[in-house]
């Protein structure tokens, strides 16, 4: 079963250059205003913002220093001397969406970005141009694919970035075409009708504001669309304690979002996009669980590896990785694609201790900070 997902994943991105020639981007540029929310990132969020303002779609950035306790500060308020088109917001710490509903009292272009203080958005590709095409054709928001950052980046992060921007590209066009909508807008790149975000603000209420958002949204009759020619890099976790908590508010929080939105479960949105991600997860903590018991009972312990990971998905997942490692320029994520089913076993593993327990009680634990890295050309 998994080296057949694998292997639907690796045919869909093969595909991918005939999508990247259909429809053109809009070219309808210095119309959206973006919003960066930032709290203790001083170590990267120059390129950020840097790269927005050489953008040419976009018109004026907004920065909001949430209260930080590092240089942020004084990083953001050197580089409002050096671009008139940056506009420096300080306040008290509120948390992400406060401080990207503040920003947004700023916002004088019709259409407004939210993306985060360490996500890369290339300023010479058409990628927002692509985001402006869905909106200018219906939509009331649109969202960008986030792969991984690995400009200073070590291990952890080459190893995610092997599957995760093909497995990203296929489930979330799945998601559109079966469901309706992506499963979410990620807070990395989302694009959004200045008049709608007003109308659904984001709010703290969950640690994965993005996905509330998304499926708030989606609940009041919005139009939520998905481009995958909007690529934008995000950092991965560099040490496994800080991946570990990562992937523990995503999975509590898209649990917490269920208890939040039991509405949308029975939709064709939720049929075909929410409970999918939930019940395949849950088939497969059943599915391994079966066959490491059996082998071991059977005394077979030793063909263990060769059972669970076979020749085939091998070199199914390499292909994926060789895809991830044209567009990445990185021939190393081809060996390492393997050992990205560490991720998989993390999130079962989460889903065991946390999903479960956030699922039933609809409690989250603190937001953690994840630790950053230095944005340099990889």
């Amino acid at each position: 079963m998994m080296s057949l997902i694998f292997l639907l994943a690796a045919l869909f991105v093969l595909a991918w250059p005939l999508w990247l020639r259909r429809a053109p981007p809009s070219y309808n540029y210095e119309s959206i205003d973006a919003i960066v929310p930032a709290f203790n990132e001083e170590i990267c969020i120059t390129k950020t913002i840097e790269d927005l303002l050489w953008n040419a779609y976009i018109n004026r950035v907004i920065a909001v220093n949430d209260g930080s306790t590092d240089g942020t500060a004084a990083v953001l308020d050197a580089l409002a001397k050096k671009h008139k088109y940056l506009t420096v917001v300080h306040q008290a710490n509120t948390g992400k969406g406060g401080a990207l509903m503040n920003g947004l009292n700023y916002v004088e272009s019709p259409y407004v970005l939210l993306t985060d203080a360490d996500t890369e958005i290339p300023s010479r590709s058409h990628g927002l141009g692509h985001l402006l095409r869905e909106i200018e054709q219906g939509a009331d928001a649109a969202g960008g694919i986030p792969a991984s950052s690995l400009g200073g980046a070590g291990l952890l992060p080459h190893i995610r970035a092997t599957v995760k921007l093909p497995m990203i590209i296929l489930k979330r066009k799945l998601q559109q075409i079966l469901g309706g909508a992506p499963f979410l807008i990620s807070g990395a790149c989302g694009l959004f009708r200045v008049e709608v975000l007003r109308a659904v603000p984001l709010t703290d209420r969950t640690n994965v504001e993005d996905l509330d958002l998304t499926w708030t949204l989606v609940s009041k009759g919005y139009k939520v669309r998905q481009s995958i020619r909007c690529i934008v890099y995000s950092q991965e976790c560099n040490s496994l304690k800080s991946e570990w908590l990562r992937w523990r508010r995503w999975i509590i929080g898209y649990a917490v979002c269920m208890r939040l939105h039991p509405r949308l479960l029975l939709t064709r949105y939720g049929v075909f996009t929410i409970m999918p991600m939930i019940l395949l997860v849950f088939f497969g903590i059943g599915f391994f669980s079966c066959l490491i018991g059996a082998t071991v009972f059977e005394g077979h312990a030793r063909q263990l590896p060769i059972m669970l990971f076979p020749a085939s998905w091998l070199i199914v997942t390499c292909l994926i990785g060789t895809i991830s490692a044209i567009h990445h320029r990185s021939f190393r994520l081809i060996p390492m694609a393997p050992l990205a089913v560490f991720y998989l076993f993390l999130s079962y593993g989460i889903w065991l201790t946390y999903g479960l327990f956030g699922l039933a009680t609809g409690r989250e634990p603190t937001r953690d900070k994840p630790e950053r890295y230095a944005n340099v050309v990889g």
